[in-house]
């Protein structure tokens, strides 16, 4: 599968975009489909990019060059707070299965899927058309891996410290404004301060900080989420990281720093996770903060916050959206493919060692580990080789098909794992192999397949995919069958 992630991420937009789509690639990742993501964004997000498949483009004003980038895409994911509706609606068209990852009911959104992880984006007034698809609610909220799997932290009977933690780039510099007052109001509190380095103020909150301050600067994901566990109240904007801070439990005050944010608010306190909806030019905010905060310095306040927000969230949102995309994608088929990788060396050498696999190739002896791991290493830097892999959509490994590229024909080369043999998937995989080398390689006009003779079943599921028998070959003294499918 080929999947493309279109999003921003900057200074003046923010990074919960980006991180929303990192969660969603890592779940694709995990099932070694690897995407890319092209990103209109700066050196603000370089932290969050450490190996992830990217490439910065400013897609919004060079749309010409993103979509030949993303040609052929078998989904395309945007997340997009800037694009306008005639950019959704060439997306539309530009691939079998479009998503559009929405807030607020931004558009009124082309065929495709919407995705809304926020809480309770069930109510929110979506049309419903029948064009559409809708992934809604916090059963779809794509949040980082670091996240998907938690530990159950004891709360204390008081709380001793505090986090801070305003986005990626806090242009309403809010980190200095709460900073100052909780140093003020709670100078025995320990308090964490996040900040990046896109942050205008940051000598300010250098000021603004006492003895029982410390600044942490772009921690990773794995680092947020041990600062979250050691975390008793959180303050935070209204964004990604708000989801990130329920799914973990711990009980917070948000403040919505763009009206966006506002019907997040408003959902988590109908839930109960807050206490009330806050916003950053709200009169009284400092007078407001301090009741809050009072009053969650009881624990049995902040029990019943904390398993609200482990319950919305259950961490599997991407997962689930990963889910429908592949499902959408099989159809009825019942496979998918993805490229090969490095991680795939061992599952092909264990099939490629088959004895009915050895039985049929050209070269029948087994296959020693080093060879392989040459030939394997050298077949993924190979710009003529085509490496597919089939799987079920529930990550079962089917077999693999491979093409030679020699200018304009290919060579291919098919196996099925013992377990799927004989459920006429060879044909299956054959012919969709074929066609999809023909729409991604248009240079090759026409694809050679050399079997045994007495190869029945591969001669059988070879014609059934339309290939036809056009001579013999004599290789290493033996004699095969040269079937051929023209484009």
């Amino acid at each position: 599968m080929k999947i493309s992630i279109i999003t921003e991420g900057n200074k003046e937009t923010g990074l919960g975009h980006l991180t929303r789509c990192i969660s969603l690639y890592q779940a694709f990742e995990e099932r070694n489909i690897i995407p890319k993501i092209y990103l209109n964004g700066d050196s603000t997000a370089f932290p969050f990019l450490e190996d992830i498949n990217h490439e910065f483009i400013d897609w919004l004003n060079n749309q010409d060059e993103l979509f030949k980038k993303i040609k052929n895409s078998d989904a395309i994911i945007v997340d997009s707070y800037l694009a306008p509706k005639e950019f959704y609606e060439t997306i539309s068209r530009s691939t079998l299965i479009p998503l559009y990852l929405d807030d607020n009911v931004r558009l009124d959104y082309p065929l495709g899927i919407i995705l809304n992880g926020a809480i309770n984006a069930e109510s929110l007034p979506y049309k419903k058309t029948l064009s559409n698809e809708y992934l809604l609610g916090t059963k779809y909220l794509p949040i980082r891996k670091e996240f998907w799997e938690i530990v159950d932290r004891p709360l204390r009977l008081d709380i001793q410290n505090i986090l801070l933690t305003f986005g990626g780039t806090d242009k309403l510099n809010l980190t200095t404004r709460i900073l100052r007052l909780l140093t003020r109001n709670h100078p025995t509190l320990k308090k964490r301060i996040i900040v990046t380095n896109s942050f205008d103020h940051i000598s300010q909150i250098e000021e603004a900080k006492d003895a029982n301050t410390e600044i942490i600067n772009t921690p990773s994901a794995s680092e947020l989420l041990k600062i979250m566990y050691e975390t008793d109240l959180a303050i935070c904007a209204g964004g990604q990281t708000l989801n990130e801070l329920a799914r973990v439990g711990i009980p917070s005050i948000a403040i919505a720093v763009a009206d966006n944010q506002k019907s997040q608010l408003a959902g988590w306190v109908k839930e109960k996770f807050l206490q009330q909806e806050l916003t950053f030019d709200l009169p009284n905010l400092e007078h407001r903060l301090l009741l809050l905060i009072s009053n969650l310095r009881k624990k049995q306040v902040r029990e019943p916050i904390s398993k609200i927000g482990k319950q919305k969230i259950d961490g599997n949102g991407a997962k689930r959206v990963l889910q429908f995309i592949i499902d959408k994608h099989v159809g009825k088929s019942g496979f998918y493919f993805r490229n090969a990788i490095a991680k795939d060396a061992t599952i092909i050498f264990n099939l490629s060692n088959d004895r009915l696999v050895r039985a049929n190739s050209i070269n029948t002896e087994p296959i020693k580990w080093g060879d392989h791991l040459d030939w394997f290493s050298g077949k993924l830097l190979d710009d003529n080789c085509y490496f597919l892999l089939a799987f079920t959509p529930s990550n079962q490994f089917i077999g693999q098909v491979r093409f030679d590229i020699n200018g304009y024909y290919a060579d291919i080369n098919i196996s099925i794992d013992k377990d799927f043999r004989g459920k006429g998937y060879s044909k299956q995989l054959i012919f969709s192999a074929s066609y999809k080398l023909f729409h991604d390689k248009p240079n090759i006009n026409f694809i050679n397949a050399i079997i045994r003779p007495n190869n029945t079943p591969s001669i059988k599921a070879f014609t059934n995919a339309g290939y036809k028998l056009v001579g013999k070959e004599i290789i290493n003294e033996q004699e095969f069958l040269l079937f051929q499918l023209k484009k």
